[in-house]
């Protein structure tokens, strides 16, 4: 039997879920634009079945997973299987994600340092702004999986983003593999299918989950709430009043919500910012009643730190979680503050 057990965000979960959500484009003298490469690439991802081995690099571990993904009556279905280590899934149905651990897993300890947020949502991507942040050049063909794939490189114009080479399905248009690298042309982080199979080679059946006995299931949703939708909590100040006072050119927010605490039934104020490719997320909350270390951590691309913020209506925990440079990171966190009304 499982047993059922409130988590706060799983992070890992979440980018590896997102992860497959990375899109770039590529330049072609008599073929479509970058801006119509990156929907159709999002397209690809959203509606076609697939079923696929791949590796996942980042920082010092590397991973194997299987991704199942099929569309269903009209509801998306999606599920993460780890094939190494402690067994993991993420299983997602529709705006209904489930995570299943188990004990003592590492990923327990990750999240729990995490406020909660957004789980995985993918952001509204703004492709007719990227070509002020990146430029984007065909670099010829490869072969990946036994598929032919178009090589794409994306490369940042300053130092407040990564840069990205890709290789698209030449066929249908999905991401067979991609490497997110530094200005000094480090890999940060690697993502390849290994194996991958489409459309009705999918079998609906791959969609279901395993039993593994005394595992524990976390109960998640992809939907996210205006945050003028819920009336502020006793203390807490009314929506909207969240600021920034420096952002990396390029960026802008593109979207706001407001999260309940699966635990605590605390709101948690949840920003994201987005350049029309890279994203960073701020989720804020009252700071703990015992405090809250100061953190910051580094894993591949992903950049996770905390930073509190005094204003006259108390003390607030800002989070900040996104694949930007920690010293972007950094300048970006030191400057949210509460507009005071």
């Amino acid at each position: 039997m499982t047993r059922t057990v409130p988590m706060r965000q799983w992070l890992l979960g979440g980018l590896l879920l997102s992860l497959v959500c990375i899109s770039s484009a590529r330049a072609e003298d008599h073929g479509p634009s970058p801006q119509e490469l990156l929907r159709r690439m999002d397209a690809a991802f959203v509606n076609l079945s697939y079923d696929g081995v791949f590796s996942y690099f980042s920082g010092e571990d590397l991973a194997s997973l299987r991704v199942v993904h099929k569309v269903i009556d009209g509801i998306r279905r999606e599920r993460l299987v780890h094939l190494n280590g402690a067994p993991r899934e993420i299983v997602r149905h529709g705006d209904k994600v489930s995570c299943i651990v188990m004990p003592g897993d590492d990923l327990l300890a990750v999240e729990k340092s995490i406020p909660a947020g957004p789980f995985a949502r993918a952001f509204v991507r703004q492709f007719d702004r990227i070509n002020d942040s990146y430029m984007v050049d065909n670099s010829g063909e490869g072969r990946v999986a036994g598929r032919l794939a178009r090589r794409i490189a994306v490369s940042p114009k300053d130092s407040h983003r990564y840069g990205y080479r890709l290789w698209l399905d030449r066929e249908n248009s999905l991401l067979l593999r991609s490497e997110l690298v530094d200005h000094n042309g480090e890999k940060l982080e690697i993502f390849m299918f290994n194996q991958v199979r489409f459309g009705d080679d999918v079998q609906p059946a791959a969609l279901e989950t395993m039993q593994v006995e005394g595992s524990m299931v976390s109960h998640l949703t992809l939907k996210s709430v205006p945050l003028n939708a819920l009336s502020p909590q006793a203390g807490e100040p009314p929506a909207g009043q969240w600021r920034t006072r420096w952002l990396p050119p390029g960026f802008a927010m593109a979207s706001d919500d407001r999260r309940h605490k699966p635990a605590s039934g605390e709101h948690v104020t949840s920003l994201m910012y987005s350049d029309g490719l890279a994203a960073f997320s701020l989720f804020i909350e009252p700071m703990p009643r015992r405090g809250a270390a100061r953190m910051v951590s580094q894993n591949g691309a992903t950049v996770a730190m905390t930073h509190a913020v005094e204003s006259a209506k108390g003390y607030y925990l800002v989070t900040l979680v996104g694949e930007i440079p920690l010293d972007t990171a950094q300048a970006i966190i030191e400057t949210v503050y509460l507009k005071e009304i």
